[in-house]
């Protein structure tokens, strides 16, 4: 059975809890787009030892579309794609609902050489403050993380260091977008958290130092550690939050 057709087919109605998820979800963007049900042979979860198929997949979808990136950008994109939905999940749910859904088991589908689409199987779902669901989602998002990782080593080598700078940055960013959604959060504040996800998610404390406050706005940005080396596709430059863009590297100094 085609994955689509298997996806519309097992589709059950969510608890109401998910259905706020989901909807919050596409209103960040339609291609976080949530849904409730059996997962199929091909969804990325840690349910399916056979993610690494579908990784694949993508990383070779990636090469074919720019070849003239090369492996590093290949893999690096692979990484943030089969990372960011899961991330923004948690943020959604955390700060927009105060509670936190199975994540270690979320099951993610791929699209050509993309990851979009997200679905639970069960409506298994903690409620509480930022500070008392940090830690819990700090322990499935490394529990993903490690599973994507040693799916990618199926078939090439990814370090856990590489790894651990571009979920740092992830986290880091997921927090500025909060900030910029909801201006009312200080600088303090969103600095705390961030302290709080790099701990949860066993990440030296010394991602801080991304945090710089931008002259303009007064609030917070960030100078990511990693590069994502989009800039090597054809007619692609820096990102603003890239180490390597002029800008930031006079604010590094």
């Amino acid at each position: 059975m085609l994955p689509q057709l298997h996806n519309i087919i097992t589709r059950r109605k969510a608890p109401s809890l998910h259905q706020k998820i989901f909807a919050y979800s596409k209103e960040v963007t339609p291609y976080l787009s949530g849904s409730f049900g059996a997962l199929n042979s091909k969804s990325i979860a840690v349910t399916n030892e056979n993610s690494h198929k579908e990784l694949k997949r993508v990383y070779d979808g990636l090469a074919q579309s720019h070849p003239e990136a090369g492996k590093a950008y290949w893999l690096t994109r692979t990484w943030d794609l089969v990372c960011w939905q899961p991330i923004y999940v948690t943020f959604i749910s955390i700060y927009g609902l105060h509670s936190l859904p199975d994540i270690k088991n979320i099951g993610q589908f791929r699209y050509k050489e993309f990851i979009t689409g997200y679905r639970f199987f069960n409506g298994d779902h903690q409620h509480g403050s930022p500070e008392e669901l940090i830690p819990q989602a700090g322990e499935a998002i490394l529990t993903l993380t490690e599973f994507y990782r040693s799916q990618i080593s199926e078939w090439t080598r990814i370090r856990p260091g590489f790894t651990n700078h571009l979920l740092a940055d992830l986290l880091l960013g997921s927090l500025i977008k909060l900030q910029q959604h909801e201006p009312s959060l200080t600088n303090d504040y969103i600095t705390e958290q961030a302290k709080l996800w790099l701990e949860a998610c066993q990440l030296p404390e010394s991602h801080l130092d991304s945090l710089k406050v931008d002259a303009h706005s007064g609030m917070l940005k960030l100078i990511r550690v990693s590069c994502c080396l989009v800039y090597k596709c054809d007619s692609r430059k820096y990102c603003d939050d890239c180490p390597r863009h002029p800008d930031n590297k006079k604010t590094a100094k």
